[in-house]
């Protein structure tokens, strides 16, 4: 069983916050995968809550190669891919760097994306367009592994989230149809489709499922649904079902279009590999809104925190069986170098050029959250190690 080792990079921490040393070495890691999907606010529409001032993530800028991608595609990998957050002419283009080596140059492709997502020789891009502030609309763009068009499908709304059933025969997209923020249940209406990758069509929105709760039907007329993530059947899934200002945890199934409620409090659901575990973020209690970015064993049904403590308003990924990746915004200091002011939550609106990092945590709860990837979001691992 080979062993992969990926270069981390340096990154800043303050005395007395989690992680210690200022830089720390890549550690050998078995089996690198990670399930393709995020499930983060758009980059648009959105106001994060978001604690800043524990922890001080570098700038991004590393340089970025705009030659030619790999002969192979990104069969040919593994890659890390993202939509590059860097405050440049690079900034939403979709891009690349080994998975072995996330520190090394960048490569660029020249789709530009709000989200982006790829699994099994198939990938979706949600773009939206330029113009159209008060009719927003979003196109979901179904590219091959040299990023070629081979479909795009129209829907309304801001982009928001997208995934990629593990062999690439199905997507999840999901926007925002009204409101901008997953902070308050009942302020927002999203809509989320599952779409066939091969033909290029919507199979049916979520809305159209027939939920049960304790083995009754569950309806109702504020139900909204986001988050899908695809289990290794490329059957089913798990996604958030939000009604009377709960989010709840469904199961379903794409074939007989059903899904059953499995637990409350559990918002934009992430499969590990393996789908024994289940990455989540769960709000915590109090006025503020805020999210735990945490985990729920699936054969115990016992959940716990990770050793992230900001808030985190996103869907997590996978880089293995242990170890979760998720995307945060850059605070006021990080953007303005030298600034000794206190960090300001940044505002994320529509058509806003936002600064994002990705980073890593143990997926055990253990650990502290360390730099995966600089001015990175929407990431994805696009070999897969499932078992």
């Amino acid at each position: 069983m080979a062993t992969t080792s990926r270069r981390r990079h340096p990154v800043a921490t303050p005395p007395g916050s989690p992680g210690g040393s200022p830089e720390r070495r890549w550690r050998g890691r078995t089996k690198v995968a990670v399930f393709a999907g995020v499930c983060a606010v758009a980059l648009v529409a959105t106001v994060l809550s978001v604690s800043h001032g524990s922890r001080v993530a570098t700038i991004p800028g590393q340089p970025a190669s705009h030659d030619s991608l790999p002969a192979a595609g990104l069969a040919g990998g593994p890659y890390l891919l993202f939509r590059s957050t860097s405050l440049n002419h690079d900034y939403g283009l979709v891009g690349l760097v080994p998975g072995t080596d996330p520190g090394g140059p960048r490569i660029l492709s020249s789709l530009k994306c709000d989200r982006v997502d790829y699994s099994g020789s198939r990938g979706i891009c949600l773009s939206r367009p330029t113009t159209g502030v008060f009719n927003p609309a979003t196109s979901a763009i179904v590219f091959d592994d040299h990023f070629r068009t081979l479909s795009t499908v129209e829907t309304s709304g801001y982009p928001s989230r997208a995934q990629v059933s593990p062999d690439g025969s199905l997507a999840s997209v999901t926007t925002f149809v009204s409101g901008d923020s997953y902070a308050t249940m009942g302020t927002f209406s999203t809509r989320t489709e599952i779409i066939d990758l091969k033909s290029g069509k919507v199979l049916f929105g979520l809305e159209k499922l027939s939920v049960s709760r304790d083995g009754h039907p569950f309806q109702a007329v504020d139900f909204n649904f986001w988050g899908v993530t695809f289990a290794n059947d490329n059957r089913h899934f798990y996604a958030t079902l939000g009604t009377g200002g709960r989010p709840y945890l469904i199961q379903g199934d794409v074939v007989t279009r059903t899904a059953s409620v499995v637990q409350a409090d559990v918002e934009c659901p992430s499969l590990s590999p393996d789908n024994h575990l289940l990455a989540f973020k769960k709000r915590r209690p109090g006025a503020t809104v805020s999210w735990q970015l945490s985990v729920l064993d699936l054969r115990t049904m016992t959940e716990h925190p990770l050793a992230e403590t900001q808030t985190v308003d996103d869907q997590a990924s996978w880089l293995d069986n242990a170890t979760v990746a998720y995307g945060l915004p850059v605070s006021q200091p990080d953007i303005n170098a030298g600034d000794k002011q206190a960090a300001v939550p940044p505002v994320l609106t529509t058509g806003a050029a936002l600064p994002t990092n990705t980073w890593e945590v143990p997926a055990d709860g253990t650990g502290a959250p360390t730099l995966l990837e600089p001015g990175a979001w929407s990431t994805a691992l696009t070999r897969l190690d499932r078992s």
